[in-house]
């Protein structure tokens, strides 16, 4: 129960609904972010955040205001100046508390009540999901109140974590596999750019429960298209674009238990052929029979340029093309991590692309026939869904995919095959039971209508004043004033928004590498190069490295 030697202030002045302001007792300690409760005009408890705090002094608030008067005033008033003071502080109104809820607040707070902190208990109650959740920190001016994240809302509804540079993305996604992987034991794959998860060891499982994929490029089932960009042929090329189709076409009907770079090297092979025979020789897919053509010596440079590329192509990524399927390396109730990190970004692109549309349709395939079999009992579903299980074992079940560095994948204004995809994942992905999570340190960069659907953001510090107008404008749950609390945020600190929280917080996220268990403290990589140890480590060496010219 609240008494009143609880209290820290006195509703005053003019106060809504929505809003009102109290004149905090002296001896009182309060802070901008706390929680407090008042009662409206109907004796209904609600709870505030505090907004503002302003320091008023009376007797020096005159209109006389330059320094000469305001220092003859301090020396007159003496002591006294200090018993005149007054500190002010305005609240947001959440809602009225309503058991472990809270609900919309439609009467105005009167004049005269008393204020108090909120006590832990009622926080944990308001912040405690109804389902099944994780714990990513605790509240930020509350170290007693842990914060959980609802997992239902938080996978199938989406999420989006995304902050500057160093301000601990990594950490939060870290924190958050732990939980979804080691508490809940779901699946989670990683789409690494940057080898930030490669060397990832969980708090209790060490690496036991992390999958390492390379992340390797299977030509076998790409289409000309997606192959021409894989190889950088421009997309305004359109007649090596026509050429590498009619090759591609031929040599995936002629070579079917061929893969990996043997396929290319078999397109090479093909294209030196035509050149040497002056004679294109091409299987027509739509005619279902072979076509022959001269070919004219103004071409002969055209084809070169492909074979070049494919060279060029196999020189640099040969090690990386592969004739295994990706999906299929996924482990059930893993963290399955994708270092895509020897690639450059065209290449990550057409894995993703494939590999996103991959899993997304294997997860529809299998819903359906399971709700068809649920129905009829019909066996043909039970066999569709008996193959998946034995050709995925992992997408028999719901999955999370998260998509490091997003911004790369699904750009604004750029249409691709991996923004495509994920815009589709986005939209029906909670229906088949595939979560999207993104994250970036660039939220402008990152397709709106994406970001627009991620019903849940983690949002460390943002300080770029475009990246926090692009926010907010994607964002319904987040209110301009919790958008001006982001910039002000230290490392590992958040706003938290959305459908996977009852009511937004400023999070202290844990220190993924001090949380502690039975394989000792998690680790991950992702931190910067310590640029002064690497220094003074070259200078210790004692190696003269200057080269005369």
């Amino acid at each position: 129960m609240i008494s009143e030697g609880d209290r820290i202030g006195i509703v005053k002045g003019e106060a809504s609904f929505t809003t009102y302001e109290f004149s905090v007792d002296p001896k009182a300690d309060i802070s901008f972010g706390e929680f407090v409760v008042t009662k409206n005009r109907v004796g209904e408890w609600v709870l505030g955040t505090v907004r503002n705090i302003k320091n008023v002094n009376w007797l020096l608030s005159s209109a006389k205001s330059n320094f000469n008067s305001l220092l003859l005033d301090v020396e007159d008033y003496g002591e006294s100046i200090h018993e005149n003071e007054e500190v002010v502080a305005t609240v947001r109104i959440l809602g009225k508390v309503n058991g472990g809820e809270l609900a919309p607040n439609r009467v105005p707070v009167k004049n005269g009540e008393s204020v108090y902190k909120a006590s832990d208990d009622i926080l944990k109650q308001l912040y405690e999901p109804n389902g099944a959740s994780i714990e990513v920190g605790t509240l930020l001016l509350r170290e007693n109140v842990p914060i959980k994240l609802d997992v239902n809302e938080l996978v199938s509804r989406h999420f989006a974590v995304l902050a500057v540079t160093g301000a601990g993305k990594s950490n939060a996604v870290a924190v958050m596999i732990k939980g979804l992987v080691e508490d809940i034991g779901g699946t989670v794959v990683v789409l690494d750019p940057h080898g930030d998860y490669v060397n990832l060891k969980l708090p209790e499982t060490g690496s036991s429960l992390v999958n390492i994929i390379e992340g390797k490029i299977k030509v076998d089932e790409l289409d000309s298209e997606e192959l021409a960009d894989l190889l950088e042929v421009r997309s305004t090329a359109s007649i090596q674009r026509e050429f590498l189709a009619r090759a591609w076409e031929t040599i995936q009907h002629e070579n079917k238990e061929l893969g990996g770079a043997l396929l290319l090297e078999e397109l090479e092979k093909t294209l030196r052929e035509w050149i040497t025979k002056r004679m294109i020789k091409y299987w027509d897919e739509k005619k279902q029979r072979y076509v022959t053509e001269e070919l004219k010596s103004d071409r002969i440079e055209t084809i070169r340029g492909i074979i070049f590329r494919i060279r060029r192509f196999l020189r640099n990524y040969g090690a990386f093309v592969t004739s295994e399927n990706l999906v299929a390396a996924i482990r059930p109730g893993m963290v399955n991590v994708i270092d895509l990190g020897p690639l450059d970004e065209l290449q990550m692109k057409v894995i993703v692309g494939k590999f996103l549309q991959e899993v997304f349709e294997a997860r529809v395939e299998y819903e359906k026939a399971r709700k068809n079999y649920m129905r009829t009992r019909d066996r043909e579903y039970e066999r569709i869904m008996d193959e998946i299980r034995q050709k995925y074992p992992a997408l028999a079940y719901p999955i999370l995919i998260i998509v490091e560095e997003a911004h790369i994948f699904a750009p604004q204004g750029e249409e691709n095959d991996a923004a495509r995809i994920m815009g589709r994942i986005a939209r029906e992905g909670r229906k088949f039971g595939v979560g999207l999570g993104v994250v970036s340190q660039r939220p402008s960069k990152l397709n709106e209508d994406i970001l627009s659907q991620m019903n849940t953001k983690i949002i460390l510090r943002i300080v770029n004043p475009r990246d926090q107008e692009y926010v907010l404008r994607a964002s319904e749950q987040l209110s301009k004033d919790l958008m001006d609390d982001i910039a002000g945020l230290g490392k590992g600190e958040a706003v938290i928004v959305g459908q996977a929280i009852k009511v937004p917080a400023l999070v202290k996220i844990y220190n993924f590498k001090e949380l502690e268990g039975k394989a000792g403290r998690g680790e991950y990589g992702g931190e910067d190069i310590g640029v002064v140890d690497r220094w003074v480590e070259m200078k210790s060496e004692g190696i003269d490295y200057t080269v005369d010219f």
